[in-house]
């Protein structure tokens, strides 16, 4: 008899534990800081997750809970955690809401892939929050550099001043490439890895590049084979005038010519 009351007990106590922590997550979500603080007291889980993997920190973070976020980073919660669905981060979600507020305080409490950090905060054209970046962030050189030129391209002088400021270099010149073999680039090109469609042409002595349902974008060579589009990060580069590979975000894609112009 006592032991099916300790084992009653233990399933009461596994199912308090459990409604506690979807209590959690749901007065985070809603941006409950009175709930949220009540929950974690009484023990509810700080990373207890969503059946897509995000905790009470992520969702306050996605729907703009200032207070809940800065609560929960205050108690150690983990600001690194990516969801199990879009694979995105929380910071990524942030900033795509332009909730800068809370992109900060995330900010000074991250410390994996500060490359990648900085390339996502630098593309929100906020000098404000690359400023929070700096002041705590580690990017490499390179990273920097490229940040820089981005920023150059894209007419954020706020954005730059900031790059500029923490060390960044001035971007090499164009290189020149003569009109023949650009032009020898210009066609459409189609992946096997990604289901759109890229057309390169010629316009004023530049090269252009257009995705599928996209608007077209000039790409600055770095030399008769190399190209870059900086505000995305993107670089392109032929292997042949019928072929090129596309780098962003750490990813390749390869493209085959199958339309000439």
């Amino acid at each position: 008899m006592r032991r099916i009351a300790l084992l009653t007990l233990a399933a009461a106590m596994g199912l308090y534990a459990w409604d506690a922590n979807e209590d959690l997550l749901d007065a985070s979500r809603k941006g409950d800081l009175a709930a949220v603080q009540a929950l974690v007291a009484k023990g509810a889980a700080l990373e207890t997750k969503t059946g897509y993997g995000q905790t009470p920190l992520y969702l306050a973070a996605m729907n703009g809970r200032e207070d809940v976020v800065r609560f929960l980073l205050e108690k150690g919660a983990n600001p690194e955690i990516h969801d199990t669905f879009y694979e995105a981060s929380m910071l990524d979600f942030v900033l795509i809401r332009k909730y800068y507020g809370v992109a900060k305080l995330l900010i000074r409490k991250l410390s994996a892939n500060p490359d990648g950090v900085l390339s996502s905060v630098v593309r929100t054209g906020d000098a404000g929050l690359v400023a929070t970046f700096l002041e705590s962030g580690r990017p490499t050189q390179p990273a920097l550099d490229k940040a820089y030129a981005a920023a150059l391209d894209g007419k954020q002088p706020g954005v730059a001043a900031e790059l500029k400021k923490a060390g960044a270099s001035e971007p090499a010149p164009a290189a020149t490439v003569d009109v023949a073999t650009l032009q020898s680039y210009a066609g459409t090109y189609s992946s096997e890895q990604l289901p759109v469609a890229i057309t390169a042409s010629v316009k004023d002595g530049k090269l252009y590049l257009q995705a599928t349902g996209q608007s077209e974008f000039a790409v600055k060579p770095r030399s008769a084979t190399l190209f870059e589009f900086a505000p995305a990060h993107m670089e392109v580069e032929f292997d042949t005038p019928a072929s090129f590979t596309l780098r962003q975000g750490g990813a390749s894609f390869h493209f085959k010519k199958a339309v000439t112009q």
